[in-house]
């Protein structure tokens, strides 16, 4: 391997991200700079939160720190969970399915130089944000702990040596996967294995109630509480390494010699496993990653009478334009296969609602104060329609791609395009947003005019949201974007979800009014 030739690989990379910023426009740098202000703050409200808690764990005589340390350890095991499903379909792009392979396999290197700078590229894509969101819990224990120069110096060992664990062993399964399997199909399986097993780990928290940990009368007792907190994360699992040296980290004590040679040999290991098994299995995914799909649905009759019938309102233009995306999204999974998110979205919102303790309001307050949450949670559904919206329709136009060309050079209206963009979107985002504002009030037993409050607030949300998310995206489009997912999580994209929470709390507050009125009557 030639680390010259390596760092001649990655280099395109970061010469075209700082390109991107000296040449981009005053306007693409302030939604730049607005973008990284966002995300100093929520890391600013990561780090209080996890601080506040943490410190309140400490206030609990004899159990305190055995929390914070269960706390540590279950933290670990989700973030190395995470991490491991993400470096798997991360390596399916970068190491099959990435557009500039025909380029790269061209070029007289070794495979070990472009083995580790694939490798590198997929950890920094899979691992940045995960990374990001780690870091500000971490310096939640250290302000908690009072912890000093030495769990910096700790950090800064376990976390690359963390990082590189599930990149190997992602890397690893990709090659295997694709030797059996294309590569196309596996991503797209893995997408949806991966929002099955979301919903899943939620409702398995739900059922397990993890905030029984901070209540000791809620277990029979002592014994079986003090057992419940010492139930340790298996030994053999690098989650259990991280967490035994940043504890030992945080207090000050000699760092286990066990946990660290296993992490750090196991981190050179992964790498290397890794690498042999791509080296082993590379050319032949490679070629299965050529196959391409067929397009049944897409060509079936029915299709075609469905969406015509559907678009009927809008112009000859308008109905063509809707047929075409609707084909384009039923042919692409990365796309269809997001509505599987959605469901799994509405029923995460709606179990997260059920769950709410609603028993403690007893006597005379109880229906006012259960008409009052129902208009609450509209703010939730409203971010909820807000998501879906930058998912789905601010991504509109910027889905032409390349041949965006076509349509303007085509005798067509810009307002019939953005009509056609907008039509076939906006009835499913009608019927979210009714599912939830509905559902959610019927759960919380709100009274029929705090349903209909909802019913109502949700539709005219809808028609807003749904035109500000096309609008947007007529402003901020990117026709160079491979994954429509991508733009949604662009600066401009953040920017489109701060102007919809702006609109969504700007309409709860002018039915602040007439709400007090109604709960006041209640009252």
């Amino acid at each position: 391997m030639s680390v010259a030739t390596v760092r001649a690989l990655l280099w395109p990379r970061v010469q075209g991200q700082v390109n991107r910023w000296k040449r981009g426009s005053p306007g693409e740098r302030l939604t730049a700079c607005l973008f990284f202000a966002l995300a100093a703050v929520f890391w600013v409200g990561i780090f209080g939160l996890f601080a506040w808690m943490v410190d309140s764990f400490h206030q609990v005589e004899v159990f305190g720190p055995i929390l914070s340390r269960k706390l540590l350890e279950l933290l670990m095991l989700g973030l190395f969970a995470l991490l491991c499903f993400s470096n798997v379909v991360m390596a399916l792009s970068t190491f099959y399915l990435s557009d500039d392979l025909e380029l790269v396999l061209s070029l007289p290197i070794s495979r070990a130089s472009f083995h580790m700078a694939r490798l590198i590229d997929t950890l920094v894509q899979s691992s940045w944000m995960v990374f990001a969101f780690g870091l500000p819990i971490l310096a939640a224990y250290a302000y908690a702990y009072g912890a000093g120069w030495t769990y910096l110096w700790v950090v800064v060992l376990v976390l690359p040596a963390f990082l590189l664990i599930p990149a190997g062993i992602g890397v690893g399964i990709a090659s295997v996967l694709v030797s059996i399997f294309p590569a196309r199909r596996i991503r797209e399986a893995l997408v949806l294995v991966g929002i099955l097993c979301l919903v899943f780990v939620f409702v398995l928290l739900r059922l397990i109630r993890p905030e029984r940990l901070v209540d000791a009368e809620s277990f029979e007792s002592v014994a079986a509480y003090v057992a419940a907190l010492q139930s340790p994360v298996p030994l053999l699992l690098p989650p259990r390494w991280a967490a035994e040296l940043l504890t030992a980290g945080l207090l000050e004590r000699p760092l286990p010699g066990l946990e660290l040679g296993l992490l750090l040999s196991g981190a050179v290991a992964s790498v290397g496993v890794g690498r042999w098994v791509t080296a082993w299995r590379f050319d032949e995914g490679r070629t299965r990653a050529q196959e391409a799909r067929q397009a049944r649905l897409a060509k079936s009759r029915w299709l075609d009478r469905v969406v015509t019938l559907w678009a009927r309102p809008l112009s000859p233009v308008g109905r063509v334009l809707v047929m075409k995306d609707v084909k384009s999204f039923v042919r692409d999974p990365s796309q269809w296969t997001q509505l599987l998110l959605v469901g799994s979205i509405v029923i995460i919102t709606l179990a997260s609602v059920s769950a709410l303790p609603l028993d403690i309001f007893k006597g005379p307050w109880m229906k006012a104060s259960r008409n009052g949450i129902a208009f609450m949670v509209l703010g939730l559904v409203g971010f909820v329609m807000a998501a879906v919206a930058a998912r789905f329709q601010f991504t509109a136009v910027s889905t032409e791609g390349r041949a965006f060309w076509v349509l303007r050079t085509a005798p067509v209206d810009p307002v019939e395009v953005l009509r056609a963009k907008l039509w076939p979107s906006l009835w499913p985002m009608i019927f979210v947003g009714e599912l939830l504002a509905v559902m959610s009030s019927l759960l919380l037993g709100a009274g029929p005019v705090f349903v209909g409050l909802a019913a109502g607030t949700a539709l005219a949300l809808a028609w807003g949201i749904s035109g500000l998310a096309v609008g947007m995206g007529a402003m901020y489009p990117d026709f160079k974007a491979d994954n429509a997912a991508r733009v949604a999580s662009s600066p401009a994209g953040v920017l489109f979800m701060v102007m919809s929470l702006s609109l969504i709390f700007a309409v709860l507050a002018l039915e602040i009014l007439p709400v007090y009125i109604l709960l006041a009557a209640d009252f």
